[in-house]
């Protein structure tokens, strides 16, 4: 009985050694970046180089994948984490995109985000096999279509939502027979 408990008690004590030699490297790491960043971003602020600042997004994409690798790390149990990874990476892809085209296309690509949105939903709802996710995502992504169409090519296509709108009802009307059939 006393070499149990002796047993536990070490293997508790060794994994709060490898979590706190974990926070250390990414503390580390952490440090490392910033240090790198500013130094860098100082350096075009003087005139010594120039076009870091236009590289921002990777903010964003680290970020973004950090929370997809919390999600995995943590056994997939928190949905929110991997929807904020999955719609913080593409948000980083837009944005790379408008830094080196024109933050004025903005105004005509603002669907644009209702179809990020719509992916991260599909992201969560294709992992985690969640009917809901999946349907949001639909939505979102069939809004996307929707508001391109109308917004960006030309306002005479505003019937082609309609059948958007259609083709999405069927999906989900499909999605909802399959689900019932198996379950």
């Amino acid at each position: 009985m006393v070499d149990l408990q002796v047993d536990v008690i070490d293997i508790q004590v060794r994994l709060c050694v490898i979590i706190t030699l974990k926070r250390k490297r990414s503390l580390f790491l952490l440090a490392v970046v910033l240090l790198v960043v500013g130094i860098l971003l100082t350096l075009e602020n003087f005139n010594f180089i120039a076009g870091v600042s236009a590289h921002w997004p990777l903010f964003l994409l680290i970020t973004g994948t950090g929370f997809i690798l919390l999600f995995v790390e943590r056994d997939r149990g928190d949905d929110a984490l991997l929807w904020l990874g999955s719609f913080m990476a593409q948000l980083s892809v837009f944005f790379y995109v408008l830094n080196f085209t024109s933050w004025n296309a903005l105004g005509v690509w603002w669907p644009v985000f209702l179809g990020l949105v719509g992916v991260s939903f599909l992201t969560v709802g294709i992992v985690r096999r969640n009917y809901v996710f999946t349907v949001f995502g639909i939505a979102f992504v069939g809004l996307f279509f929707v508001f391109t169409l109308v917004f960006t090519v030309s306002m005479r296509l505003w019937p082609m939502s309609l059948a958007i709108f259609g083709a999405c009802l069927l999906l989900l009307d499909y999605l909802n027979r399959t689900r019932s059939a198996h379950g």
